[in-house]
Formats: structure tokens, C-alpha cells, sequence
């Protein structure tokens, strides 16, 4: 399958009012990007959305369009494979280049844009990604993190099941679901190095793991239980989303009650726990509001 054949691309743009893309994309055929204003909201509507590609403006009102770069980049639910691109009105300096290429950003877009020259950065990009998608989904094993997908999880779990019963031995089957906030990229690697050489790891999710232990009886299983909950107590989630939310919290975190030079990052926004009103229609593309809905 070409990825070009797939369903209409998904495009993500977090940037204020005063650079709305509407009126680049309404000819396009990206005309169906979903805007919101917020990097806040960003963060919050990119796991479900899925998008092929995210732009966000570099300075948006809540952080910065780097810091949004990197929490984005750093959440598994979305994966590395998205390509995101800074939206500025400035030419970036060398070292701002760096700064964004080091928090996972794929390229900078100068604002004002032509459509035709978007499009066909927008196309080349999409492209790119889908690629990306195809080539992991026939991978067995993920390079970074040595976890084997579902669909490979899926064969290794009947191959062992045909050689435990050829063999008259026991196959262990744990599914651990974490709830780090977001998902933190460690995870999977602590699981694989806490398993066996005989045991196969795989992501079911974000933070949903299958561990398939052959040759391993109910008392075997709980030990590894109980080896693999040492291993994964006391992770810390990644220091660079920390410092990136904290970065955050300093432009728009809520004040500590009793020192109100302190500010407090939201963290329950990144979960996906907020509730939002539904988009409405601005210059042809859908706009989210950045108010929180009532209950």
C-alpha cells in the first residue's frame, strides 16, 4: 500500500489568532486542520486526533513552541515518527535551530505563508511520516525500546504456545498497565531488561505492556511480577518533559496559594483528563476554544 492512498491527511496546529493558517489551507487539500490557540491543547488533543503533521507557533500564549515540541515528542501516544514544525515570523538563529532540532522539531515554517509553497512542504512531510508508519508496522521489534509490536507479539505468543505443548510446559502471560503521566519512554526498555533471555515484551499501549514468560508456572509469573514492579519503582519519567513542563509553569502555572511567586504545572491537562468544548468553524478550519467546558 502507498502511504500517498491512505485516508485524508491529519494536520495539528496549535498558533494564536493573529497567525491562523484558515486562509493558506482553505484551497488545499489540508484544508481539515484542526487549529487551537494553546500548546496546552495541543498536548491534550494530538493522541487522538493522530495527526501526520503538527506546526506550532513559537510563541504561543501558555510556553514556548519549543517546550511544546519537546512534550510532544517525549509522549509515546504520539511517537517520534510525527513530524513537527516551528511556525515563526523570524528567521531562526543557528542556535535556535539547534534548540529545536535537540526537542524533536523536524524544520521551521516562516509566517506569512504562501499556500502552494505550505502544500507541497505539508505533502512531502505527510509522505514521510505514513513511510515511517508502514515500515514500523512490518518491524517485529522496536530498535529504540526492543519491544515487539502487537501484531509480532501475537506470533511470538503462538509459537511458544505450540512448543510449551509440544514440551508439556507452562506459558506465563502478564499484562502490566502503568499510569505515569504522560507516558514516559523508559518504561518499555526497564521492562526488557528486567525479562529473561527466554521471555518476549511487547507494548499492547502507551502504557500497556504484555510480558510472555515460557516454560513459567503461577509461582514463576509472580516473581517476575514482583522483579519487574522493583525495577519500574522510583522512575522518575523523563527529566526533559520536566524541565519542559517547568518552563511551562513559569509563563502560565497557577499560583501557589500561600506563595504566589511559586507556580504549579497542570499536569492533568497532558493526560487528557480536561474536558473541551467541541470545534467550531473559523476561515475553514476547525478551531478549538481554549475556554475549560462546563460540567
Amino acid at each position: 500500500m502507498s502511504p500517498t492512498s491512505a485516508a485524508p491527511p491529519v494536520i495539528l496546529i496549535a498558533a494564536p489568532q493573529e497567525h491562523s493558517l484558515g486562509s493558506v489551507l482553505k484551497e488545499t487539500r489540508y484544508s481539515a486542520a484542526v487549529q487551537v490557540h494553546t500548546g496546552t491543547l495541543a498536548l491534550a488533543w494530538a493522541p487522538d486526533l493522530r495527526p501526520d503533521t503538527i506546526i506550532l507557533d513559537a510563541e504561543l500564549p501558555d510556553m514556548s513552541g519549543i517546550d511544546a515540541c519537546r512534550l510532544l515528542h517525549n509522549d509515546l501516544r504520539i511517537g517520534h515518527n510525527v513530524p513537527i514544525l516551528i511556525l515563526a515570523t523570524d528567521k531562526p538563529t543557528p542556535e535556535q535551530r539547534v534548540t529545536a532540532l535537540r526537542a524533536g522539531a523536524w524544520d521551521f515554517l516562516q509566517f506569512p505563508l504562501d499556500p502552494d509553497d505550505l502544500s507541497l512542504k505539508l505533502q512531502t512531510f505527510v509522505h514521510a511520516k505514513r513511510s515511517i508508519d508502514l515500515a514500523l508496522a512490518d518491524a517485529a521489534v522496536d530498535p529504540g525500546s526492543g519491544l515487539h509490536s502487537r501484531p509480532a507479539l501475537a506470533r511470538r505468543a503462538r509459537e511458544l504456545g505450540a512448543l510449551m505443548t509440544r514440551r508439556h510446559g507452562g506459558l506465563a502471560c502478564i499484562v502490566l498497565d502503568l499510569d505515569p503521566d504522560p507516558a514516559d519512554p523508559q518504561l518499555g526498555r526497564l521492562l526488557v531488561q528486567t525479562a529473561r533471555v527466554s521471555d518476549v515484551v511487547g507494548a499492547l499501549g502507551p502504557t500497556e505492556f504484555a510480558l510472555l514468560a515460557p516454560a513459567t508456572d503461577e509461582a514463576g509469573a509472580l516473581k517476575l511480577v514482583h522483579r519487574a514492579a522493583a525495577a519500574l519503582r522510583g522512575t522518575v519519567g523523563d527529566p526533559v518533559a520536566l524541565l519542559a513542563r517547568a518552563a511551562a509553569a513559569v509563563r502560565n502555572g497557577k499560583p501557589e496559594p500561600d506563595a504566589p511567586w511559586v507556580r504549579r504545572f497542570e499536569g492533568n491537562v497532558l493526560g487528557g483528563q480536561e474536558q473541551w468544548p467541541l470545534a467550531r468553524t473559523s476561515g475553514g478550519v476547525p478551531v478549538l476554544d481554549k475556554r475549560r467546558a462546563t460540567p
